[in-house]
């Protein structure tokens, strides 16, 4: 048994089972309705990488010189970007809590399968509006939100099924598996680039649209268990719930506050400034462009398959917020990053420290949850990891045009840094989570909150 120590005091803060990659790396396949949500997943998130990419791109050519929203008001090529991502982003805002909702009342396989269906109508038809040449700034914004709402009702679903595949001390081994597919699907930015190098952005949405039918086939012969019968309490009592536990939990409480300020400081400005600063700062092309996310998928596969090889983390609350502090300081030296090849190890470096954040607290937040409100409460996650997205895309397209899109990302790496710091010096039950579930401290941790 391997161990890590915060301190000479904690002897024992990380648990796994042999050295390197195992059989143990990948138990949760050894459940085949995981096996099957995983290879949907595969196929879902490569499509929604190719996705941001390329409505991105469709961003940034639609937004040259300028563009002209309605008489004698005309915004820049950044504040037309921010527009755009913001637009992607806007239903979890608006529908990711029912989402939710529907996910502990339904069928959450059916709830699925519908999303999927709906992803592939629209991305069909966004490659013929394209290719007919028939998109003006409206039509993009328009495609852009209706493609987020499919987006926003089939995500929470989709992870509030996994802890229920697998047993309890291998939810932290099945969320990062899930994460490993999502990583390696990051993969579809360099594919992107690619096609839209040599076929346009048409082309791009219509292997969208490929790749969201094939996924369907992974989810025919899936089964997942029935949450709870027939429900006939207001869908606001509902909600209510979910919220109540999520404010109740102290440590909960704490990493959805962490995540909606994360969300607001750094997420929106890099959706939205990473593929301006390539072309604008760092000379580069699409697939140049759509490298700097690739090579960030190689840092992110590392952490994925080594916490993919531990049952438990204690202190994964700890290493959680450090996350943020790291990141603070890497998206501070991307924006003053003054060459190309600079910018591609920051983003190496950034993608090893964001496989830590992002399967710590996944799996923080389905450890301590019961699986009855799951859907509720990975709505509510959901809500926090991207929700504030849209407003931050929005702020850092228009600083960008005021300051400049690099200045304005490392202005996102200093605030990034500062709230890294507050939460770790200030959230003591946080810090003392630990990946797998703990009965006594989560009723502490309820009652500390209440």
């Amino acid at each position: 048994m391997g161990s890590v120590s915060e301190t000479a005091t904690d002897p024992v803060a990380v648990e796994h089972e042999g050295r390197g990659l195992s059989h143990s790396t990948f138990a949760a396949f050894r459940s085949k309705p995981f096996a099957l949500l995983w290879a949907n997943t595969i196929t879902f998130a490569l499509s929604q990488s190719i996705q941001q990419f390329t409505f991105a791109w469709l961003a940034i050519e639609i937004g040259e010189g300028g563009v002209q929203l309605w008489p004698g008001f005309t915004v820049g090529e950044g504040a037309v970007l921010g527009f755009v991502i913001a637009a992607l982003g806007l239903p979890i805002l608006l529908f990711g809590l029912y989402a939710g909702i529907l996910a502990d009342r339904l069928d959450r396989r059916l709830l699925l399968f519908g999303s999927q269906v709906a992803g592939i109508a629209i991305t069909a038809g966004a490659a013929t509006l394209v290719a007919m040449g028939s998109l003006n700034i409206w039509g993009v914004l328009a495609l852009a939100f209706v493609l987020g709402s499919a987006v926003a009702f089939g995500m929470p679903v989709r992870q509030a099924i996994v802890p229920s595949l697998v047993p309890p001390e291998r939810v932290l081994n099945a969320v990062t598996l899930m994460n490993v597919g999502a990583q390696v699907a990051t993969g579809g930015a360099v594919i992107s680039g690619a096609v839209i190098e040599f076929g346009g952005i048409s082309a791009a949405f219509a292997a969208q649209a490929g790749l969201l039918t094939l996924g369907l086939l992974a989810l025919i012969p899936l089964r997942v268990p029935a949450v709870r019968g027939n429900i006939s309490r207001r869908m606001r009592e509902d909600l209510g719930e979910g919220f109540t536990f999520v404010v109740h939990h102290a440590g909960i409480r704490s990493l959805m506050i962490a995540l909606l300020a994360t969300s607001l400081v750094i997420g929106g400005a890099f959706q939205a400034l990473l593929p301006k600063i390539a072309v604008d700062d760092l000379d580069a092309g699409p697939f140049q462009a759509s490298m700097l996310f690739t090579v960030m998928l190689g840092g992110t596969l590392i952490t994925s398959l080594v916490l993919a090889s531990f049952r438990r983390v204690d202190r994964a609350g700890f290493y959680f917020l450090m996350t943020l502090v790291v990141g603070g300081f890497l998206n501070i030296g991307l924006g003053l990053a003054p060459w190309y090849t600079l910018a591609l190890i920051i983003m190496f470096v950034t993608g090893w420290n964001a496989g830590f954040f992002t399967n710590l607290n996944m799996a923080l937040v389905q450890a301590h949850t019961p699986n009855a409100i799951m859907g509720r409460v990975m709505s509510i996650y959901q809500l926090c990891m991207a929700g504030a997205m849209p407003l931050g895309a929005l702020v850092a397209g228009l600083m960008a045009d005021v300051v400049g899109a690099q200045e304005w990302y490392a202005v996102c790496g200093v605030g990034l840094l500062a709230l890294g710091v507050v939460m770790v010096a200030t959230q003591t039950d946080l810090r003392r989570m630990s990946s797998a579930p703990d009965p006594e401290r989560d009723a502490a941790a309820r009652a500390t909150g209440g």
